[in-house]
C-alpha cells in the first residue's frame, strides 16, 4: 500500500494513500471550493480515527498508523482480537469526536449571536454548488459542521461492518455470545444492509454511495474471514508451520544467481542479514525485473526491510501481518535474532482449508 507520513500524533504516524492525493489533486484542478470541502472532510476523518485509536491505545490496543483512503480513514491495529468492551470503547469513539465538533459550533454559534454561521443542511446542499467563496467563513463552518454530523450518524447508525455501527453491534453481540457467532451475526445484517444500500445507490444513480457499498459488502466479508480463520489459528504457533530449509545470500549475489538459488533450494522468497536488519527479495519481484538486467542487478538493489516474528508467535498474528504489509512470507528469529526459519503465506492458507474442511466434517 504506497502512502506517504504526513506527521505522528502519539506515536501513530498519519499517513496518505496516494489515491487520496490523487483524488485532491483532481478537485483542486476542477474546483477550489470542493477542494476545501472535501479538505474539510478528511481532516475530520483524520480525526475521527484518531479518536478511535487514542482509545485503543489506552485500552492496550497497539495502533501502528493510520492510513487516510479516498473511501475513509484506516487505523492499522498490531492486535489480532479486541476484548468487546474494548471494542465497544473504540467503536464509539470516533462518532462520538464528530458529534462534539457539532456541539462546539453550535454553542459558539449560540455565544456569538450568529444565528446565519450554520446553513440548513437543505441550503448547504444548494450553496456547495455555487459559488461559495462570497460567504466562505460561514460555508466552511457549515460544512464542517454538516460533514462531522454525517460523518458521525452514518458510522454509528448505519450497523454494518466494517463501520463503527457494526463494530458496536458486534461488540454488544459478543459480551454475551461467542466472538465468532457474533461475527457472523454482524456479518449477515451486513450483508443485507450493503445490498439494500447498492439498490439505492443505483436507483439515485449516486457514485459515492456506490463505492461505500461495495467497500461495507468486501469489508464484512473480510471481518468474517478473519474471525473463522482466528479460531481455527489461535493456538498455533509459528513454530509448527515454519520451514527449516530456507534460503539466506549475500546482499551483492546477482539477481541471475539468486533465481538460479531460488529454484534449487524451492525457495519463493530470500533473505540477506546486515547488522540487525533482515531484508527480503521475493520471486515475484524480481519477475517484474526485465530478464536482461538480472546480471546487473543485485539483490540488495530490490530487497525490502522486514520485520521477523519469534516461533512462539501466533499464526495468526503472522498472517495479519502479512496481509497487511503485503508479504508473501516471514523470516523467524530466535532470542538471539538469529534466523532460524521461514514463515510462508501460502503454507498458512494450507493449513487453513485444511482445519476448515476437518472442523466442518
Amino acid at each position: 500500500m504506497v502512502s506517504w507520513k504526513l506527521f505522528s500524533i502519539a506515536g501513530i504516524d498519519i499517513k496518505l494513500h496516494w489515491t487520496t492525493l490523487l483524488l485532491l489533486g483532481l478537485f483542486l484542478v476542477l474546483s477550489v471550493n470542493s477542494f476545501l470541502i472535501l479538505l474539510l472532510l478528511f481532516i475530520s476523518i483524520t480525526f475521527h480515527e484518531l479518536s478511535h485509536s487514542l482509545v485503543a491505545k489506552g485500552n492496550g490496543v497497539k495502533i501502528s498508523q493510520i492510513i487516510l483512503l479516498p473511501i475513509g480513514g484506516m487505523a492499522v491495529m498490531k492486535n489480532a482480537v479486541i476484548d468487546p468492551k474494548v471494542e465497544f470503547k473504540m467503536a464509539i469513539a470516533g462518532p462520538l469526536f464528530n458529534f462534539a465538533v457539532c456541539g462546539l459550533i453550535l454553542i459558539a454559534a449560540y455565544l456569538s449571536g450568529s444565528s446565519n454561521l450554520i446553513y440548513s443542511m437543505g441550503y448547504w446542499n444548494e450553496r456547495l454548488a455555487g459559488d461559495i467563496l462570497q460567504d466562505i467563513g460561514p460555508m466552511m463552518v457549515s460544512s464542517l459542521f454538516w460533514l462531522n454530523f454525517l460523518l458521525g450518524a452514518f458510522n454509528l447508525f448505519f450497523p454494518a461492518l466494517p463501520l463503527d455501527g457494526g463494530r458496536v453491534l458486534r461488540a454488544l453481540l459478543a459480551m454475551v455470545m461467542d466472538y465468532v457467532k457474533a461475527t457472523r451475526i454482524a456479518t449477515v445484517i451486513s450483508m443485507f444492509l450493503t445490498i439494500l444500500l447498492f439498490l439505492v445507490s443505483l436507483v439515485s444513480m449516486n457514485l459515492i454511495l456506490l463505492l461505500i457499498s461495495i467497500f461495507i459488502f468486501f469489508g464484512a466479508r473480510s471481518e468474517m474471514e478473519f474471525a473463522v480463520s482466528h479460531r481455527l489459528l489461535r493456538k498455533i504457533p509459528v513454530s509448527n508451520l515454519m520451514r527449516k530449509n530456507f534460503l539466506m545470500v549475500d546482499e551483492n549475489t546477482p539477481l541471475d544467481a539468486l533465481v538460479a538459488d531460488m529454484i534449487a533450494s524451492r525457495s519463493l522468497v530470500a533473505f540477506s542479514k546486515e547488522g540487525k536488519n533482515i531484508t527480503a527479495v521475493s520471486i515475484y519481484k524480481i519477475g517484474e525485473v526485465p530478464k536482461q538486467r538480472w546480471g546487473r542487478m543485485k539483490f540488495k538493489d530490490l530487497a525490502v526491510v522486514i520485520k521477523p516474528v519469534s516461533p512462539g508467535t501466533q499464526v495468526v498474528t503472522a498472517l495479519t501481518r502479512m496481509g497487511k504489509e503485503g508479504f508473501e512470507a516471514l523470516p523467524v528469529v530466535d532470542n538471539y535474532h538469529e534466523v532460524v526459519g521461514c514463515l510462508y503465506k501460502r503454507d498458512i492458507d494450507t493449513i487453513l482449508e485444511l482445519l476448515k474442511v476437518t472442523k466442518l466434517s
